[in-house]
């Protein structure tokens, strides 16, 4: 199978946040959750309901990893979150017994980019 995730980063050298659609392949659950994890360069995730349609996958260690960015975000329904390190965004896929990660579209994307109210606040020391 073959998923698309759109993942922004802070990059330090040019202090601007960096966004790229990435695909994975995976045959599994299992190998799709690693390859996240892979991409985060972590061990286990948190997830954070952007809106009902979208998640936001971040490591679940990220304020203890010395350097990370930390980002002020303002969810659509006006909750504010801090998260640190890098952001994957996913589509919510509703089962019957879970929700699973899907695909993002470029529709996501575009109103991502448009609607994202994020800012740095710093980094994790």
């Amino acid at each position: 199978m073959e998923m698309k995730l759109y993942v922004l980063n802070f990059n330090t050298e040019i202090f601007k946040i960096e966004a790229d659609v990435v695909t994975i392949e995976y045959e599994n659950m299992e190998e799709q959750y690693q390859k996240i994890a892979d991409i985060l360069k972590t061990d286990g995730l948190d997830v954070i309901d952007y809106d009902e349609n979208i998640a936001i996958l971040v490591d679940d260690m990220g304020f203890y990893k010395q350097g990370n960015p930390i980002y002020n975000l303002i969810l659509p329904d006006g909750i504010t979150t801090n998260l640190a390190g890098k952001l994957v965004f996913v589509r919510n896929i509703y089962t019957e017994y879970s929700t699973d990660f899907g695909s993002i579209t470029y529709q996501d994307i575009f109103n991502l980019r448009r609607l994202l109210n994020i800012q740095i606040i710093g980094s994790v020391k």
